[in-house]
């Protein structure tokens, strides 16, 4: 035995002495600058008759695992240059696709996928006052709560910048919408909405940032959250600054840019079917851990209420006081001229009183501030 080492089983020899001789053992672990644990440890460990108990024991694997046959080393990575999945989508496609064939660990996929040059080292993401359309909505069930985002603007070959609207429903991860436009301005942006609702029918909620067009810098309205709620969809912001709060959204942009955006196409119709392409391969070819693996495509059945077929008229019970909006975005309150939001012009809210000087604001169905006095909040 070296001599370094027999110097270390000889100290411990004598801890464990001390603890023989009925010393506490916290005050071993003081005397020798260890831990109680390790006292114990090496308590355990003692055999009278073998001095070899008390050495340090070699952190090699006592066992070797098989070398992973070729021809399954070769099929998943095949399968992870063709999808770019992670080792557990991979390895649930091809339990699928070859349910005889015994697949190994899903650590044992990373570490082959490490070895091959396949990985891609990231860094973690590190980690106001909520208004009342920044409270979280809690969905429960597919179809309940959609978000949607602007995935950042990227150059065509052609030149011109390309901004991919996505719409995607919050429980089941189904993208729904996954759309080039050539600006984020409000018209083109509201008519895919539109048609993806009149599609597949209304959500509760609709979850989006604060930028335009779907919020309106820090004010709680804007032209598409008017129209959102005319429809009886509670619009949801994320806290400025707070990407985290779409997380699934965000989430399932990097995917997007990864199968998608590099290279970019030369054109909008080209870059277009790429984006097609993608949400197929995200809608019904990769498994998704939140849904047990299942496909989106297989989870996601529509909104809840079918588009209607009139343009809806917003109605207040009548103990409510009614006030239409002018085109300056201000209602008339004790005679004088209170600003509600530009986004609401020509529309009618509804106000309850609900204690002295304090009043709530509806809009349809939907509280959108307080009137503390004169002052709209």
């Amino acid at each position: 035995m070296p001599f370094q080492e027999q110097t270390i089983v000889e100290t411990r020899r004598a801890m464990i002495e001390a603890v023989r001789m009925g010393i506490p053992i916290a005050q071993v672990a003081r005397d020798f600058g260890v831990s109680r644990p390790t006292v114990y440890e090496w308590l355990s460990r003692f055999e009278e008759d073998d001095d070899g108990s008390l050495a340090d024991r070699s952190h090699a694997r006592r066992t070797q695992g098989e070398k992973m046959p070729p021809r399954i080393e070769q099929m998943l990575i095949a399968e992870r240059k063709r999808w770019g999945f992670g080792s557990k989508k991979i390895l649930q496609r091809l339990r699928e696709q070859y349910p005889d064939l015994a697949w190994p660990h899903r650590s044992t996929v990373d570490t082959l996928f490490e070895r091959a040059g396949l990985v891609d080292k990231r860094r973690r993401r590190s980690n106001v006052k909520v208004t009342p359309f920044q409270r979280p909505y809690q969905a429960q069930l597919p179809g309940e709560l959609w978000t949607a985002d602007f995935k950042g603007q990227f150059r065509l070959g052609s030149g011109r910048y390309c901004y991919p609207l996505t719409v995607a429903d919050q429980i089941s991860r189904f993208v729904i919408v996954a759309h080039g436009l050539p600006d984020v301005t409000l018209e083109p942006t509201w008519r895919r909405i539109e048609r993806a609702l009149r599609e597949h029918g209304l959500p509760n909620a609709f979850h989006t940032d604060n930028g335009t067009p779907f919020g309106h810098g820090n004010s709680r309205l804007s032209t598409m959250s008017v129209r959102l709620m005319k429809l009886g969809i509670e619009p949801v912001f994320s806290r400025p600054g707070k990407p985290q709060d779409n997380g699934t959204h965000e989430r399932m942009h990097r995917t997007l840019k990864e199968f998608a955006t590099i290279p970019a196409a030369n054109s909008f119709p080209a870059q277009q079917k790429k984006l097609d392409t993608f949400r197929q391969m995200f809608n019904h070819e990769r498994p998704h851990e939140a849904l047990d693996m299942k496909r989106p495509g297989r989870v996601f059945r529509g909104g809840l209420r079918a588009f209607p077929t009139r343009p809806p008229v917003v109605e207040y019970e009548p103990c409510l006081q009614v006030r239409r909006v002018s085109g300056q975005g201000a209602i008339k309150w004790d005679g004088e001229p209170i600003f509600i939001s530009q986004a609401l012009a020509g529309e009618c809210i509804a106000i309850k009183p609900i204690d002295y000087d304090v009043h709530e604001v509806y809009f349809a169905r939907f509280l959108i501030g307080r009137l503390i006095g004169n002052r709209f909040t």
